[in-house]
């Protein structure tokens, strides 16, 4: 099971690598060609999914390494065993409101199947859907993350195998 987790990480960060390069091309070729009087109107349509992808993919590739940002001055000023608990229940918290963002993406993504992106003729649950999808991939690296957690000794750097370093 664990050699498929880190397929699926690899597979999401190739994901996520495309969707940058992807994005990067697309806005500079539509940027390009507008200049010279042939606009494609459907680039900023395709951004706007891939963005939103992006976003929530990328956001589990930073969750499973050290790549978000934490303000820790507080909490270093409690002693290492509280800094556990502290970690760990910010953790939990953090799961409970992905499990709200998978809940309420679900639901906007079944409601929003029949609206139409006009320039690509397609739904516009394919952005939408990112919402749920990637948030449940943040789930479960948030609760491998607790696991990781508890399984470690109060004091002592929690490894990140899973995720790179992004930072």
């Amino acid at each position: 099971m664990k050699k498929f987790y880190e397929k699926v990480c690899k597979l999401e960060e190739l994901i996520a690598l495309i969707l940058v390069a992807g994005i990067a091309v697309l806005v500079f070729v539509s940027a390009l060609m507008r200049t010279i009087g042939h606009p494609l109107n459907w680039a900023q349509d395709v951004a706007l999914i891939a963005f939103a992808w992006l976003i929530f993919l990328g956001s589990d590739v930073a969750m499973r390494g050290s790549g978000l940002i934490g303000v820790d001055l507080f909490v270093k000023k409690f002693p290492a065993g509280v800094q556990k608990v502290l970690d760990i229940l910010f953790k939990v918290i953090i799961a409970a409101f992905l499990c709200v963002l998978i809940y309420y993406g679900y639901g906007m993504t079944t409601s929003g199947w029949a609206r139409q992106i006009t320039s690509l003729h397609v739904s516009y649950s394919w952005v939408t859907m990112a919402v749920p999808v990637g948030s449940f991939f943040m789930l479960i690296s948030t609760i491998l993350n607790i696991i990781e957690r508890v399984k470690t000794p109060a004091g002592q750097e929690v490894k990140h195998e899973a995720g790179r370093d992004v930072g």
